[in-house]
């Protein structure tokens, strides 16, 4: 049986918690924030540790039993492939000469190409090279990756029991990316979940790709849900943003940004990897099982 959808509600003003100290977005009133704005009603925030098995302090801000469907990024999301996705372009790029030659940063790979649509990062890369070109560029780009991730892909820590969760209760599942067809595919055949998503919706292939909202309201629209009844998990600031003006609550985890850049962008929580999760779970199901005994203990 489907699971009705609904929010677990917060105070209504929360701020996020970074390793359990609240803070303002820079600028923004917390009243006024992305996913404040985007949600029916308003969610707490915070952030988890980075410790393997600890959740944020307190509750988590997600009732994960009220949603009807979980909607998943794969890069850096499913799996921790950014490191692989950066060594590809810092190798293409410093062949092409761009940089003088010089090969780009960890930082510089951060902020101007994870999580972005390839055509995008080309256009902002070599402006003045013209589209044929620039396709060629990721084309190659997204080759010598697919040789990096062949040595072995693996799923971040507590994913597949996580999964498990999702699929027992049945709820809705779609893959949502703006990889190309190519890497997705091969990511989830490689990982084992070519048969577990009921569909894998590719940002090349919408209208707009993220950080538009078009992939998962697509994503939405085939699982015949409404904006608000499934929950997304994302790794970059223009998935989270994607999430948001779709009008989902956005878990995002820690694999290549920065919990306040995370923050920024609208995540309602901000985890290391998925043992997060399920500790928020495990908390979740001792806490109903103890009123419930209460109630039971009451009632005698």
């Amino acid at each position: 049986m489907k699971s009705q959808l609904s929010t677990r509600v917060g105070t209504g003003s929360a701020r996020p918690m970074i390793h359990g100290v609240a803070t303002a977005r820079p600028g923004v009133p917390a009243a006024s924030t992305p996913a404040a704005a985007a949600a029916t009603t308003p969610v707490s925030a915070a952030v988890a540790t980075a410790s393997p098995s600890a959740a944020s302090p307190g509750p988590s801000p997600v009732d994960f039993t009220s949603f009807r469907g979980v909607l998943f990024d794969v890069d850096g999301t499913l799996v921790e492939s950014d490191p692989l996705h950066f060594k590809a372009f810092q190798e293409i790029l410093s062949e092409l000469g761009y940089n003088g030659g010089q090969p780009i940063s960890e930082d510089f790979f951060r902020h101007h190409i994870s999580g972005r649509h390839n055509p995008e990062i080309a256009a902002d890369l070599f402006p003045d090279w013209l589209e044929e070109r620039r396709t060629q560029f990721y084309m190659d780009k997204e080759e010598r990756y697919r040789r990096l991730a062949a040595q072995g892909l693996e799923a971040l820590p507590g994913l597949r029991e996580f999964l498990d969760w999702v699929a027992a209760r049945g709820l809705r599942r779609a893959a949502v990316t703006n990889a190309p067809r190519a890497n997705a595919e091969m990511m989830l055949t490689a990982l084992g979940l070519d048969g577990y998503f009921e569909h894998l919706v590719l940002g090349e292939e919408c209208t707009r790709a993220k950080p538009h909202p078009d992939p998962y309201l697509t994503a939405m629209e085939l699982l015949g849900l409404q904006p608000g009844e499934s929950l997304v998990f994302e790794d970059s600031p223009s998935g989270v943003r994607a999430g948001v003006a779709a009008g989902s609550p956005v878990i995002a985890l820690t694999t290549g940004q920065q919990p306040e850049v995370l923050a920024a962008a609208g995540a309602v929580w901000i985890i290391r990897d998925f043992r997060c999760v399920m500790d928020a779970i495990r908390e979740a199901e001792a806490r109903q099982q103890q009123q419930q005994q209460q109630q039971q203990q009451q009632q005698q």
